[in-house]
């Protein structure tokens, strides 16, 4: 067991995790200013609750849409079934 600790921390010196040189430094901050970019870009966008609801009703509707667009018999049927139904409880609140 004890072999299997010193070959982890021999594996992995101290040195292993610091740039070397100026070059590696500076793409080392480069890629943690992209990575916390990226990271901020999310929280943002999952803390945006409104914008994000705004974004689900528009992807919605357009399936709606694209669903009445391509059944436009099944649309003009129910329309039809609506407006009667609508008509039938008018007359007979009317007649009352």
């Amino acid at each position: 067991m004890s072999s299997s600790t010193s070959s982890t921390s021999s594996s992995s010196s101290p040195d292993d995790e610091f740039p070397q040189t100026v070059e590696q430094a500076r793409t080392d901050i480069e890629l943690t200013r992209q990575e916390l970019g990226e990271t901020a870009r999310e929280l943002m966008n999952r803390l945006n609750v409104g914008e994000r609801a705004k974004e689900q009703f528009h992807d919605r509707s357009q399936v709606v849409l694209r669903v009445l667009r391509a059944n436009p018999v099944f649309v003009a049927a129910g329309g039809a079934a609506v407006a009667a139904l609508f008509g039938g409880l008018l007359t007979w609140r009317l007649k009352r």
